[in-house]
């Protein structure tokens, strides 16, 4: 593959990932603080967005769907995302900020209702989310991030200045950290860190099953290579007094 020179590609690399233009992203934000703090970061980053339009006319070329798949295409295309991601500058966002990142089947609006002690996400309907939503919490502001048909959309100069001007970005789980090893991988690639909540955890009765899994969960860590995690917490949203890690939780997001 003629790929575009070091010198260029390292910074000359980037847009298509997340939709091609800079603008793409603000279809999904429907917030104004949060659109007003889009349209600054975008400011801030403007230098870049013809570099991030060149790559992702190049991954939509090859139809290339995450990042995994564009490391085993192309090794120096994806250091130049990576490279690219490094310079985007973070999104100015007020006070403690939480993203939920997470499949519908892992009960993430079951957890953000907790949370906030308010039916305030939509439970049981499939994934309604749509736009980025942010939720006042106690002591900080939660955000509830859509889900993505591919991890690569997630990659725009909106979408990392976002993630990089996060306090806490928790991954919501259920069964296996394989659910969702396209956003451990990108976060890992952007150098970011970010905490496991492993929720359903009431569905193990057996108190020895119950440890084999906390130990499976901390096996794939290693298996998978995952370099940013900083805390797991396994808890159930739905029978939060059955297990101390709902507790830690709580504190956590606040202190």
């Amino acid at each position: 593959m003629a790929w575009i020179p070091v010198a260029v590609g390292a910074v000359g690399a980037l847009s298509h990932f997340f939709g091609g233009k800079s603008r793409t992203t603000v279809q999904y934000v429907t917030n104004p603080a949060l659109e007003d703090a889009l349209k600054t970061a975008n400011n801030a980053n403007a230098h870049l967005q013809k570099q991030f339009a060149d790559i992702q006319q190049v991954l939509k070329e090859q139809q290339l769907d995450s990042f995994e798949k564009l490391k085993a295409y192309d090794h120096r295309a994806a250091n130049a995302l990576v490279e690219l991601a490094s310079q985007t500058r973070a999104m100015v966002l007020e006070g403690r900020t939480v993203a939920l990142f997470g499949v519908t089947s892992s009960g993430k609006s079951t957890i953000i209702n907790k949370l906030l002690n308010s039916k305030v996400a939509a439970v049981g309907v499939g994934d309604t989310t749509k736009a980025i939503q942010p939720f006042n919490g106690n002591g900080y502001c939660l955000y509830d991030i859509p889900g993505r048909n591919d991890d690569l959309s997630y990659f725009t100069s909106e979408y990392i200045s976002f993630w990089k001007g996060l306090t806490h970005r928790l991954v919501t789980i259920q069964s296996t950290l394989r659910e969702m090893t396209k956003v451990f991988s990108l976060l890992d690639a952007m150098d970011l860190r970010y905490d496991i909540v492993v929720n359903k955890f009431d569905l193990i009765e057996d108190a020895n099953e119950a440890e084999a899994f906390r130990q499976q969960i901390r096996n794939e860590v290693h298996e998978c290579g995952l370099k940013g995690v900083n805390k797991i917490f396994f808890v159930s949203a739905k029978k939060t007094d059955q297990f101390p890690d709902w507790i830690k939780l709580v504190q956590y997001l606040r202190a």
